[in-house]
């Protein structure tokens, strides 16, 4: 099949630049965060990716279609040196002149431990909440001082969890770090809506999806947690979303008219 030609656009006929879009998007490797950045892949849009692992096949993508995409590999569990990471990022953001819009997703995340909380261990407890809270916190703030004088579209989504609200036992670790992150989101877009320029924030819950999360509660042995055969059962019967189903619904509330409206968005 052979390729259509590219349509000239009236920025290209008078010599100008398309504007960019910027994308910061943590936990890539693999999951919610690899399907959202592949979508995201386009002329007109850089990408930043964050996480331990560097995915290859992402990298592999962007290089074929020739756009831009930078890989930041990071353990969102070491926090202190969140603030160097964000300078490096919007250090690499500025030098662009022509920007329509800045999007930060923070979707790493993690479940364990999953065990009674006499169980869990003060480093797994304390892993837990700086990868699924303190890092977002911190890289929101580092994010909205960065960007607060651009007068452009700015956009923030935190990847949260109906185990927020819904509460299970033997998940407490989870369920209050994603109970503090919609508090967090909350927090933030009240202090922006009085901004000049302000950062609309939501808190999404994305649903049960077939992650490796998912795979994770269901390895679960069930004197640890109850539930597991519940989950086993979902999986089978085949109830789970796929990753991209999940990140092109995710994309849609991103870029919807009424982003931020409400900051909590329990469905999707």
């Amino acid at each position: 099949m052979k390729k259509r030609p590219k349509q000239s656009s009236i920025n290209d006929i008078l010599g100008g630049k398309h504007p960019i879009k910027y994308f910061i998007i943590t936990g890539t490797s693999r999951g919610i965060g690899e399907a959202l950045a592949n979508q995201l892949l386009s002329e007109h849009h850089h990408i930043f990716c964050i996480s331990r692992a560097v995915n290859e096949l992402l990298i592999e993508r962007a290089r074929e279609m020739n756009v831009k995409l930078s890989y930041c590999p990071f353990d969102l569990n070491h926090v202190g040196e969140i603030d160097r990471l964000f300078d490096e990022i919007f250090s690499v953001i500025t030098r662009e002149t022509d920007i329509s819009g800045i999007y930060l997703i923070n979707n790493a995340g993690m479940l364990t431990p999953v065990a009674p909380i006499e169980q869990c261990s003060s480093a797994s407890i304390a892993e837990n909440i700086n990868v699924n809270l303190i890092a977002p916190m911190i890289i929101t703030s580092n994010f909205i001082k960065h960007s607060q004088a651009l007068t452009i579209d700015k956009r923030i989504m935190n990847i949260s969890s109906a185990s927020a609200r819904y509460l299970l036992p033997f998940q407490s670790c989870y369920s209050t770090s994603k109970a503090g992150l919609d508090s967090f989101s909350k927090s933030v877009s009240l202090e922006q809506a009085n901004q000049l320029y302000p950062a609309k924030v939501v808190s999404v819950y994305p649903g049960m999806i077939d992650t490796q999360l998912q795979t994770e509660i269901r390895s679960i042995k069930k004197e640890l947690f109850a539930y597991v055969d519940q989950f086993k059962q979902i999986a089978q019967e085949g109830k789970l979303q796929t990753a991209d189903f999940t990140a092109a619904k995710l994309i849609d509330i991103l870029f919807g008219n009424d982003f931020g409206n409400p900051v909590v968005v329990e469905n999707l």
